[in-house]
């Protein structure tokens, strides 16, 4: 019986995009969005117009598809791209505050100067036209960063990701489930419980325990990780991809002797989800809601503590 969760606050549900050509609105361009504001007008004429193309060039073959583990919010057209974008959670915000500005490198390009000046005089629209809130800040350095998003964690989103399923997976020639190296945290990655619907106490603790120890250090570095400035400053976190990577890294020079392994492309496109809306609900202090398992894992006072 899966356990009920703590707090009332619930998600809304997010579209659904099918490839590079479907994709299910939240609502239409024009309608008021959840801060109170209307999408469309100069700013989607901007997007339409300035953005998409130049976004398109170096960013569809991921974000149209979800190559990679990519989240997917591009699509054959502007318009089927803007409305994928609203729903899509944090996209539109702030510049200093959107996933789509902060990404920097990771498995594709870094955005560049033309694109991030078009980008951000069309998110400074966006902000304007939707009277979204301020900048609200990043944390300052890497230990405080790591703290935010555990807290930002929402089991509810997990879940209906299904994400604890992740503790399930398969290594290739029958080596062997995640949970079987990995389900008292073994080289710093806690993988436990794994069933998609927990048919008793048991199993529901042990969803709950992976959740609960990947919120916090050092598991949290298999989630996310830091990003440094030109300078060599701390200039926040992006998704560390370790879980999609690691299954891969047998085939490398010099490699350890991990087994190999692949998370369903479902899970990754969905663990990716998770991160990017995580960071992104952080960075715009979105986190009041968020739910932990109701009761935990022997109700252990420390896992629920705050990271």
């Amino acid at each position: 019986m899966q356990k009920h969760l703590k707090h009332s606050g619930s998600f809304g549900l997010m579209c659904v995009i099918a490839g590079a050509a479907a994709v299910c609105a939240c609502g239409g361009s024009d309608s008021s969005d959840e801060n109170g504001g209307s999408g469309g007008s100069e700013a989607k004429t901007f997007f339409e117009t300035k953005v998409f193309d130049s976004m398109s060039a170096t960013c569809k073959e991921c974000h149209a598809t979800g190559k990679s583990g990519a989240p997917v919010f591009l699509g054959n057209n502007a318009d089927i791209s803007y409305t994928a974008i609203e729903g899509f959670p944090g996209l539109i915000s702030t510049p200093s505050v959107s996933p789509i500005m902060q990404k920097g490198i990771h498995s594709g390009p870094a955005l560049t100067s033309t694109q991030e000046d078009l980008i951000k005089k069309w998110l400074a629209l966006e902000v304007t036209e939707r009277k979204l809130g301020a900048d609200p800040g990043v944390p300052k350095n890497l230990r405080a960063a790591f703290k935010a998003f555990g807290n930002c964690m929402d089991y509810a989103r997990w879940v209906e990701l299904k994400l604890q399923t992740i503790a399930a997976t398969n290594t290739d020639d029958n080596q062997g489930q995640c949970t079987s190296c990995h389900n008292q945290g073994l080289a710093s990655f806690w993988a436990s419980g794994g069933t998609l619907v927990a048919q008793n106490q048991k199993q529901a603790d042990d969803n709950a325990m992976m959740f609960l120890k990947l919120r916090k250090f050092p598991y949290v570095q298999r989630l996310v990780v830091g990003r440094v400035n030109g300078e060599g400053s701390f200039d926040g976190i992006e998704s560390a991809r370790r879980m999609l990577d690691k299954g891969t890294e047998a085939q490398q020079a010099q490699a350890n002797t991990h087994p190999r392994f692949a998370l369903s492309s479902e899970l990754a496109n969905n663990l990716q989800t998770f991160v990017t809306e995580t960071i992104s609900n952080v960075a715009a202090n979105r986190c009041q809601n968020a739910q932990l398992p109701d009761g935990g894992p022997d109700a252990d006072p420390d896992l629920y503590a705050p990271p």
